[in-house]
């Protein structure tokens, strides 16, 4: 699947409106959201990433440096040389601006989003920046992209911090997978994203189809990872994946067990036992 930027900005704009009205919303910002994190907090991370990735478009990070000084001229045209110091940044500029109000954050968000999103245009989602880590760059569409995945996963942690259900459309979760997830690990060195542990020893071939989305094909070869269309590799284990249900066990926000049990995660082929191994093969920043 070829996320199209036109789409992915509209679902991009619908999820910025729905995570800006639940934070409207919130009776408890002081809530436990993720890891760390309170309610408030996790929507103050998500405010700075609408500061981080729209500059990373206008090639200008001048906005990033004032959430986090200290990363200034330590990465190039890029914000962080390797990805695992991702989450280092991102408390550092959490604990580096005090407000908490959820109003004050849904309207830093709106504003952001809707000067993000004006500017786009065929052109414009066609070119390609210096991503987050020191030496990769993507497609002003994976920018796009990187902001769904962002506002849809911070939205979930957000509402269930609050008490809410927050359904995972499945056709954004395919353009946040397909679109930003599996381009920017492909981006990086094909060891970054992979757990060593796991994945020792390993060379195996999966095949995986996103439900409504395409076929990937993930080559892993003792440490390493290769993500390509599926060609002249023999396969090992084929998946079926529901791409709402994949999102969040990709980012740790649900164990792969349920999601094999409601069909969510099928595998078969010549080596199906593979397919419960294959969420631990990678790492999460």
């Amino acid at each position: 699947m070829t996320v199209d930027w036109r789409q992915a900005a509209d679902a991009l704009a619908g999820e910025v409106a729905r995570v800006t009205a639940l934070l409207r919303s919130v009776a408890d910002p002081h809530a436990a959201a993720v890891g760390e994190w309170t309610l408030s907090e996790t929507a103050m991370h998500l405010s700075q990433v609408w500061i981080v990735v729209p500059g990373m478009a206008d090639d200008d990070l001048s906005g990033a440096y004032e959430v986090v000084p200290e990363r200034r001229g330590t990465a190039g045209a890029s914000l962080i040389t390797d990805v695992w110091e991702l989450g280092d940044v991102t408390r550092s500029g959490v604990s580096g601006d005090t407000e908490r109000d959820p109003t004050v954050l849904a309207d830093r968000i709106e504003d952001r989003a809707r000067r993000f999103l004006e500017r786009l245009d065929a052109e414009v989602a066609a070119t390609s920046h210096a991503w987050l880590v020191e030496g990769t760059t993507v497609t002003t569409t994976t920018l796009v992209c990187h902001l769904l995945n962002e506002t849809i996963v911070h939205g979930y942690d957000i509402a269930r911090a609050a008490g809410r259900k927050w359904p995972i459309v499945r056709r954004h979760a395919a353009m946040v997978i397909e679109g930003f997830v599996f381009p920017v690990v492909s981006a990086l060195d094909p060891r970054a994203m992979v757990d060593q542990q796991s994945a020792e020893g390993l060379r195996a071939n999966f095949e995986v189809h996103i439900r409504g989305g395409g076929n990937h094909l993930f080559s892993y070869d003792n440490g390493t990872l290769l993500i390509e269309r599926p060609g002249e590799r023999r396969v090992d284990c084929h998946l079926s994946v529901d791409p709402a249900a994949m999102l969040l066990v990709v980012w740790r926000r649900r164990s792969h067990w349920p999601a094999i049990a409601r069909g969510q995660l099928v595998a078969w082929g010549r080596k199906p036992w593979l397919g419960p191994r294959f969420p631990a093969l990678m790492r999460n920043p």
